[in-house]
């Protein structure tokens, strides 16, 4: 079967066995553990998708979604808690509580949660399809470097100016740009005002990727809000994991509590 997830039984009874019918019908398989930090980590390779039907026990209840935070973070899983409405206003005390994807206090609505099993289910096949990113450098042996960087991971494209930058949008639409500051002709943030203000480009997401770092330049950039700052500097392997965080922040829904 297709899209396993995770079923962690924090307590038993009529409800849990609702919920598993229903998500069985639904086309998912699940895969039933109990709630025991060891069983979760043996079993964590299995599914993606992790729902967590909590107990009553406070002391279980924040050890074990503390753990599942982790995975959420360091593995790219998806979390969905159910259970008492108190319970789950606990778990807003403990860190990385907003990267949660769904509470459902009881009375629960199964259907509810299963349309957010299938929104993630969405969301981990965007965010498993390969990512284009256009890199935007008048340094040519800088974009030899990166585009060998990212290649095994992305599509890459590389530009020379600003003024190609903006001719290659015309016929594409990357998923990410990494823009360098200084460039001739148009600089980085000429480029990333243009970007902004066409209808068209507005919605693509821009990291800049530069050597400036110094105070006016800085906050001259930070006042277009781009989604990202990044030096030149940064190793190979903080600058992959920075993207790949970009890209699972930006994909995965959040709860809206």
């Amino acid at each position: 079967m297709k899209n396993p997830i995770l079923f962690i039984e924090g307590s038993g009874g009529f409800i849990p066995k609702a919920i598993n019918k229903k998500l069985s019908e639904a086309g998912f398989e699940i895969i039933c553990v109990p709630d025991n930090v060891d069983e979760i980590s043996c079993n964590r390779n299995r599914a993606e998708m992790i729902i967590y039907y909590m107990s009553e026990d406070s002391g279980q209840v924040l050890r074990t979604t503390d753990y599942l935070i982790d995975l959420i973070e360091t593995e790219h899983k998806s979390l969905c808690l159910a259970g008492d409405a108190f319970m789950l206003s606990k778990i807003k005390k403990l860190d990385g509580y907003d990267r949660i994807n769904g509470l459902f206090p009881r009375p629960i609505d199964i259907d509810c949660l299963v349309d957010k099993v299938r929104e993630l289910v969405d969301s981990h096949r965007e965010f498993h399809r390969e990512k284009d990113i256009l890199i935007i450098d008048d340094d040519n042996d800088f974009l030899k470097v990166m585009y060998n960087w990212l290649k095994y991971t992305y599509k890459v494209d590389c530009v020379r100016s600003g003024t190609e930058a903006l001719k290659f949008l015309e016929r594409m639409r990357p998923d990410l740009i990494l823009l360098d500051y200084e460039m001739p002709e148009l600089d980085g943030y000429q480029v990333l005002d243009q970007v902004r203000r066409n209808p068209l480009t507005c919605q693509v997401p821009i990291i800049f990727l530069t050597g400036k770092n110094d105070k006016e330049s800085v906050m001259r950039i930070i006042k277009r809000k781009p989604e990202g700052y990044l030096l030149k500097s940064m190793p190979k392997d903080e600058l992959l994991y920075v993207l790949d965080k970009f890209f699972a922040t930006s994909i995965f829904p959040q709860h809206d509590g």
